[in-house]
């Protein structure tokens, strides 16, 4: 591990300094690289689901194996073999496609993923957070509501790419790579993994487009691809959409306010007054100063938001800029239908899962000032608590689950706080995370339903068994008393859904399960 770790900060150390990288297949290939690739995979979910070779699993792992791979890579004898293809259901009821690689090319991938995050991850940008170490989609969030600076953005750009992953030129991915890494063996190995194609129901299929499919370093190439994106619009469309230091005074706020100071030394009250509520009806600034523009921007993955401190006709035109970009350099299509220009403070834009505004409101204020104009809000859509809340009721009135009544009281009742749990922990950060306890609420009913419904019991009895109180909240617990161990505890609805400001990065399992724009 120490000899790998020396490997990965050479590698870091030519990406912070923008050296090219040369002999990367060496690196690839060391039995070092390979151990750390496996010590990475081995715990995975589903590490030892075969490819189309079913002896080409991890079971019987051992470092002759390890050494034999280094070996077919140091010969030229390595060949990548297609992934298998499956299908598995997408919440909107339709299936999405998924590759399945075999050991030896998760672990080879692995290896690469390994070199190339150590090479680009300084070189990313600071907008960019999907697939990232330490990054997310809270950060993400973090920057758009509180370090990002988009306080007062009046348009924002939802920005989404059409078939992303599925579509990524080949040719252009290899000719970035290209521009970096100085070694035609890399580059043939991944030429070759790019065009390994896919088997579906035992037919070989060719891939002219896309990353492997479920392959562990295609979120890596993904970023590198994508940064391109990224580095379009921080030098170029940043640059031509900020200017000013602030905006000017607003006149006719600048008139009211005279009004109002001479109201105040000839003692006219009610003069005054009229004046303090036009002063709060109107902007400091001059909301059309043509002097004065902000372009803000954040991605995640092929998901990106711009917010433009500016007129509609210049969003319309980033709009535009972005498509023609997107077309002309990286052969991708903007999805026209999923590409929105929307009113920061009247349209909800959606990204992550989260509604985001910018509203406007006089009411709101702290020490005679307008304390909510232009902030950002992250809101949880009324939808996500609809959808949830019809899991768990049939015709508005909660329901039990049948399908868990096979499962222990244990496993019933830590499935139900795992999910009001994820979800709770991924919408903390709205304004209105507090809606959740209306699906609380439901799921409690439900919860109480199923394991009466299993023991065949009344509510009553399962509440008079279970329920307890914690943090002043009614809970619902099991306890599985073990002879020498600590017993197993379960509980439901002893945590408090307040709203958290502090936002960290979360597992992507919670992210996949519980944001369902990125479902999609």
């Amino acid at each position: 591990m120490q000899e790998a770790t020396k490997y990965l900060n050479i590698v870091k150390a030519r990406g912070e300094s923008q050296k090219p990288l040369n002999r990367l297949y060496r690196l690839v290939r060391k039995p070092a690289m390979l151990q750390m690739a496996y010590m990475n995979l081995y715990g995975n979910e589903g590490a030892n689901t075969p490819g189309i070779d079913p002896e080409d699993v991890i079971d019987g792992m051992s470092l002759g194996r390890i050494q034999r791979l280094s070996e077919e890579l140091r010969e030229g004898r390595f060949q990548w073999k297609p992934v298998k293809r499956v299908y598995i259901p997408k919440s909107s009821g339709k299936r999405r496609p998924l590759g399945i690689p075999g050991w030896k090319d998760k672990m080879v991938q692995e290896s690469i993923r390994l070199l190339l995050t150590a090479y680009y991850e300084p070189r990313f940008s600071d907008l960019s957070h999907g697939f990232r170490n330490g990054r997310g989609c809270h950060t993400a969030l973090t920057q758009i509501a509180y370090t990002g600076g988009w306080t007062g953005v009046k348009w924002f750009i939802e920005g989404d790419i059409k078939g992303c992953f599925d579509n990524i030129d080949h040719g252009i991915l290899l000719s970035l790579l290209r521009r970096d890494i100085e070694d035609d063996r890399f580059m043939k190995l991944m030429r070759e993994m790019l065009q390994a194609g896919y088997m579906e129901d035992w037919r070989y299929h060719q891939t002219y487009s896309g990353t492997p499919q479920g392959g562990v370093v295609s979120p890596l190439l993904s970023n590198v691809y994508l940064h391109e994106l990224d580095e379009y619009v921080e030098t170029t469309l940043i640059p031509h959409y900020t200017r000013g230091e602030e905006r000017r005074r607003n006149p006719e706020y600048k008139y009211w306010r005279n009004v109002r100071q001479y109201a105040k030394r000839k003692g006219k009250r009610e003069r005054f007054q009229e004046a303090e509520a036009m002063m709060r009806q109107l902007p400091y600034g001059d909301p059309q100063d043509p002097g004065f523009r902000r372009l803000k921007y954040v991605r995640y993955a092929d998901d990106f938001l711009l917010g433009l401190a500016g007129p509609k006709s210049e969003a319309v035109e980033i709009k535009e800029a972005i498509r023609e970009f997107l077309r002309d350099q990286l052969n991708l299509e903007m999805s026209e239908e999923k590409t929105l220009v929307t009113h920061a403070a009247t349209t909800p834009a959606k990204f992550l899962g989260y509604g985001i505004t910018a509203p406007i409101t006089d009411t709101k204020q702290t020490g005679k000032r307008r304390a909510l104009n232009g902030k950002i809000q992250l809101r949880m859509p009324k939808s996500v608590l609809a959808e949830w809340i019809s899991k768990y009721t049939r015709n508005g009135k909660p329901i039990h689950r049948k399908e868990l009544t096979v499962s222990s009281d244990y496993d019933i009742v830590k499935q139900y706080a795992w999910e009001l749990n994820g979800l709770y922990h991924y919408y903390s950060p709205a304004i209105n995370v507090g809606e959740l306890y209306d699906l609380k609420y439901v799921m409690y009913s439900s919860l109480t339903r199923t394991l009466a419904n299993k023991h065949r019991m009344t509510v009553t009895q399962v509440l008079r068994k279970h329920e307890t109180r914690e943090n002043g909240l009614k809970t619902l617990m099991v306890v599985v008393e073990r002879e020498g161990k600590q017993p197993l505890v379960a509980k439901f609805g002893n945590t408090p859904l307040r709203r958290k400001r502090t936002i960290t990065t979360i597992p992507d399992a919670i992210v996949k399960v519980h944001a369902s724009r990125l479902s999609e």
